[in-house]
C-alpha cells in the first residue's frame, strides 16, 4: 500500500509554502490579486481574512491595494499559506451530504419524544456515548434542521454563570450580570417560546449544575433539555440521592424522559449501531465502492470501545480516497483498511489487534482475522 503513502504525501509536497520566504514585488502583486479572486470565490470578507491570518482588517485592505508599508513578507506568506490550506481541504474527497443513519434516527426520535412529553414543565433526555459515535454531528444537524432547537457545546472550564450566559447568548438573550439576573431573563423569555435546549460535552456537569439546569430550564422555563456526554454523565446522574448534597438528583431523574446509551447499543449482537446500508451510504462516494468485507470491518470498528469508532472510519476512508491504487480499482477492501490503519499508526490497533492478513477476500466473507 505504498500508494496510500504517496496519496497522503501528494499535498505535503507543498511544504515549502509554509516556510517564510522573501517575496519579490511581482510575487506580492500576484499574491494580492490571487487573494481578491480567493475572497470572491469563497465569499470571504476582509474581516474574515484578517481574523484567519492574525492581523487587522486595515492591514488586509492596504495589502489588497498595494499600499501596505509594514512587514509585507510576513503578511504575504500568511496569505499564501491560508489560500493553499483552504485549497488542500477543498481537494479532499468527501461525502458532502448529511446521512440519516440509524444513530441519527434514534437521536431524532429521542429529542422529538422529549419535546412531545414536555408540557407544564420540561422533560430531560440523555444521549450517552464515548467519542466517535457521531452523536455531536447528529445533534448539530438536528438543531440546524429544526429551528426551534439550539445546540450548545460546553466545556469544563465553565462555572454556573458562564454556563447560563452561553445559553442566553445562543438564544439572543441579554447574558450580562449575575447568574440570578441571567436566569430570570431566560425564564421570562423561554416561557413565551417553544425551544429545545441541546447541551453537548455535558460529561463535566456536576450535581449542582444539573440541579440548576433542572430548576431554571426544565421547571421554570418549561423547556425540553437534551444532555449529551460520555458515561461520566450517566455515572453522575445515577449516584445515590441519599448522599449529602446529592438530594436534588431525585428531582432530576424524575424528569428523565429517556436515556439513549450508544455504548450499549454498539455492542448489540444484532449488528450494533450502524447497519451495512449506513456504512455504504457514509463511505461509498466519488465512484469508490466498499467490498462486503470492508463494510463488516468498518462495522466492527464502530462496535469496539476506545477505537475511535466512526471517527476512525472517517480518517481511514478519507486517506484511502487519496490512494492511487484504490482510485484505479474503484473499490476499498478489508486489506486496504488494515493497511491504512497500520500506515497511519492509528491507536485503533491497540483495541483491534491484527493477527493475520490472508491473501484475497471472498465476497460475503470477511477473510481477515482482526480481533483477538
Amino acid at each position: 500500500m505504498s500508494n496510500l503513502q504517496e496519496g497522503l504525501e501528494r499535498d505535503a509536497r507543498l511544504v515549502d509554502e509554509h516556510i517564510p520566504k522573501k517575496l519579490t514585488i511581482p510575487e506580492i502583486e500576484k499574491t494580492a490579486e490571487s487573494l481578491k479572486q480567493f475572497m470572491t470565490l469563497n465569499d470571504y470578507s476582509q474581516a474574515r481574512i484578517a481574523r484567519y491570518i492574525g492581523c487587522s482588517k486595515s492591514v488586509v485592505s492596504e495589502f489588497l491595494r498595494g499600499k501596505y508599508l509594514g512587514d509585507i513578507d510576513a503578511v504575504g506568506n500568511k496569505v499564501i499559506n491560508l489560500m493553499n490550506s483552504v485549497a488542500r481541504k477543498h481537494r479532499q474527497p468527501k461525502n458532502e451530504h448529511f446521512i440519516s443513519t440509524t444513530v441519527a434516527k434514534r437521536i431524532g426520535t429521542l429529542v422529538t419524544q422529549t419535546e412531545a412529553f414536555s408540557g407544564d414543565e420540561g422533560k430531560i433526555a440523555l444521549v450517552i456515548g464515548d467519542g466517535g459515535h457521531g452523536k455531536s454531528h447528529c445533534l448539530r444537524e438536528y438543531a440546524r434542521a429544526n429551528r426551534n432547537s439550539v445546540y450548545i457545546e460546553l466545556d469544563e472550564t465553565m462555572n454556573s454563570t458562564n454556563l447560563f450566559s452561553e445559553i442566553a447568548d445562543n438564544l439572543k438573550i441579554d447574558s450580562s450580570g449575575a447568574l440570578s439576573a441571567i436566569a430570570k431573563r431566560l425564564t421570562e423569555t423561554l416561557r413565551e417560546r417553544q425551544v429545545i435546549i441541546i447541551l453537548d460535552e455535558a460529561s463535566g456537569l456536576n450535581v449542582k449544575k444539573l440541579n440548576q439546569l433542572r430548576q431554571i430550564i426544565v421547571v421554570k422555563a418549561r423547556c425540553p433539555l437534551i444532555l449529551a456526554g460520555n458515561c461520566d454523565l450517566l455515572k453522575t446522574v445515577n449516584q445515590s440521592s441519599t448522599k449529602r448534597g446529592y438530594e436534588s438528583l431525585d428531582q432530576f431523574t424524575s424528569r428523565l424522559m429517556g436515556v439513549l446509551n450508544l455504548d450499549e447499543l454498539a455492542c448489540d449482537n444484532d449488528g450494533g449501531l450502524y447497519t451495512s446500508e449506513d456504512v455504504r451510504n457514509l463511505y461509498e462516494y466519488g465512484g469508490i465502492r466498499l467490498s462486503v468485507g470492508a463494510v463488516n470491518t468498518l462495522k466492527r470498528i464502530c462496535k469496539t470501545p476506545k477505537s475511535g469508532r466512526l471517527r476512525t472510519c472517517n480518517h481511514v476512508i478519507a486517506a484511502l480516497h487519496t490512494a492511487k491504487v484504490v482510485d484505479e480499482k474503484g473499490i476499498i477492501d478489508t486489506a486496504d483498511i488494515i493497511a491504512a490503519i497500520e500506515q497511519l499508526q492509528l491507536p485503533v490497533n491497540v483495541w483491534l489487534p491484527i493477527t493475520t492478513i490472508e491473501a484475497g477476500e471472498v465476497e460475503g466473507v470477511d477473510s481477515i482475522s482482526m480481533l483477538a
